[in-house]
C-alpha cells in the first residue's frame, strides 16, 4: 500500500471533481465563444465556476480570470503590472522575498534586467517577512509588491493581512496606489483567502492543490487595477488570459472551489489533528530540526518539514518510497551535485541542516493509520538514537 504525503505537490482529483468535468469531456463540450446554444452552454459553465471561485476568495465573479495554473497567473499579475506601471510612469521598485517561488522569482529577475529595481526582502528563522524591513523598504517609487500567502517549502503563513494594511498606508501616504499581489497556490482550501480583509490586488490559485485537475488556475484581479496583458490571443478572458478555455478543467476548477470553501473548517481541523500528532513524535527524532513555524497558527494546515543533519533529502525520499511512502525534498540534484533550496539557505541554517529536507504534506485522503505506518518507516530511514528505538516500540 501507498501512503502519499506529497499533497503539496499536488492532489487526488476528487470524484465529485471528476463527475462534475465528464459530460463536459463528451456531450457538453462547446467551445465558450460561441453564439450557437451549445456555445452557450459552455459559457453558462464557465460563468457557475467563476461564481464559485469569486466566493472562495470573497471577490465578485467578474474579478475572476482563468488560466493553466499558478505559474501562468503569477506571471501575469507580475509582468502584465509591470507593463502597465512602466506605461504610466507609476515607478520603478518591486519588492518580494527571498523565499518566493520560482514563477515569482522569474519574473522578478526578468524586471531587473529590465531596469527595473527589486528588493529581495529577508525573512526570519521561521520564513516570515519582518515588517520594520518591510516597511522601510517601501518607498515613493514603489509599484509592486508579491509576497506568498504560504510557502510551499516550509508551510510559513504570512501576515498578509498586516502588510496590506501596510501597503495601503503606505499608498495614501506617498499619493499612489501600490499594487499588491499574493501566491496564494499553497494556501487554497488550508486557510481562509478573503481578499476584502487581506487588501490584496491580485492573486494566484492552482486548481491540482486543491482536488481540481492540473491545467486549472485562476487570477484574482481587483477591479480598478489595470493589468497589461503578455500573451495575445483570441480576447478570451477579457484579453488577459486569451485561448480557448479548458471547459471541463474550468468547472472542475469551479466543483473543487466550492468544495474547498464549504468543507473549510472540517478540512483544517483534519489535518491539523495529523500534523500535531506527527510533529510531536518527529521532534523526538536525533539529528532532526523542524524548519518553520511550530506555532500550527501560523503554519500552513497539514504541512511538515524536517531538516536531517549530514543527509541527503532526496535519498531520504527514496528510502521512504522503497517503504510505500511518498514525501519530497526541497534539496535538488543537478549534475551530481546535491544543492540545498533557496527557501532554506534564506533560514541561513548550518551546511550540515540545509541538503537534508524533507517535506510531509497531508490532505484529505490521509487519516491517522497512515499517519502511524508512515513513522515506522520514519523510525527505520531516518537516524536513530536510543530514544527513539523505544519510541518505535511504542506506536508498534
Amino acid at each position: 500500500m501507498k501512503i502519499y504525503f506529497d499533497n503539496s505537490a499536488t492532489t487526488k482529483v476528487r470524484q465529485e471533481v471528476i463527475d462534475a468535468m465528464l459530460p463536459h469531456l463528451c456531450d457538453n463540450f462547446g467551445n465558450p465563444s460561441s453564439i450557437h446554444a451549445v456555445g452557450r452552454a459552455a459559457h453558462q459553465m464557465i460563468s457557475k465556476a467563476r461564481k464559485e471561485v469569486a466566493a472562495l476568495l470573497n471577490a465578485s465573479p467578474a474579478e475572476v480570470y482563468f488560466s493553466s495554473g499558478g505559474t501562468v497567473s503569477n506571471n501575469v499579475a507580475i509582468l502584465g503590472r509591470a507593463r502597465f506601471v512602466r506605461a504610466n510612469n507609476l515607478g520603478n521598485h518591486v519588492i518580494t522575498t527571498q523565499i518566493e517561488h520560482p514563477s515569482v522569482m522569474g519574473p522578478c529577475r526578468y524586471l531587473e534586467q529590465e531596469g527595473f529595481k527589486v528588493t529581495y526582502l529577508p525573512v526570519d528563522k521561521q520564513g516570515f517577512v519582518e515588517i520594520d524591513r518591510f516597511k522601510k523598504a517601501l518607498s515613493e517609487d514603489t509599484c509592486i509588491v508579491s509576497i506568498m500567502w504560504a510557502n510551499n517549502e516550509i508551510g510559513t503563513v504570512e501576515p498578509i493581512a498586516e502588510l496590506g494594511a501596510i501597503i495601503k498606508e503606505a499608498s495614501d501616504k506617498f499619493g499612489k496606489q501600490i499594487f499588491f499581489h499574493s501566491d496564494a497556490v499553497q494556501a487554497a482550501a488550508k486557510v481562509p483567502l478573503d481578499v476584502e480583509r487581506a487588501q490584496v490586488h491580485a492573486l494566484s490559485l492552482s486548481g491540482h492543490k486543491f482536488h481540481a485537475p492540473k491545467g486549472a488556475g485562476a487570477l484574482y484581479l481587483r477591479k480598478g487595477f489595470n493589468v497589461m496583458p503578455i500573451i495575445f490571443g483570441g480576447g478570451q478572458e477579457k484579453g488577459l488570459l486569451p485561448g480557448t478555455e479548458g471547459l471541463a478543467n474550468i468547472v472542475g476548477l469551479g466543483k473543487a472551489a466550492e468544495l474547498a470553501r464549504v468543507e473549510l473548517d472540517s478540512n483544517i481541523a483534519r489535518l491539523k489533528e495529523m500534523q500535531r500528532f506527527l510533529m510531536d513524535e518527529l521532534s523526538k527524532f536525533g539529528r532532526v530540526q523542524m524548519t518553520g513555524p511550530t506555532d500550527l497558527e501560523r503554519r500552513l494546515p497539514g504541512h511538515i518539514s524536517l531538516a536531517i543533519e549530514n543527509a541527503e533529502g532526496e535519498a531520504i525520499v527514496m528510502q521512504l518510497d522503497l517503504k510505500g511512502v511518498c514525501t519530497s525534498s526541497a534539496s535538488a540534484c543537478h549534475t551530481g551535485v546535491i544543492e540545498p533550496s533557496h527557501v532554506l539557505t534564506a533560514l541561513n541554517l548550518p551546511c550540515s541542516l540545509t541538503k537534508g529536507s524533507l517535506r510531509i504534506s497531508l490532505g484529505r485522503f490521509n487519516t491517522m493509520d497512515e499517519c502511524r505506518e508512515a513513522l515506522k518507516a520514519l523510525h527505520a530511514v531516518l537516524p536513530n538514537n536510543t530514544k527513539e528505538k523505544k519510541e518505535t516500540a511504542a506506536i508498534r
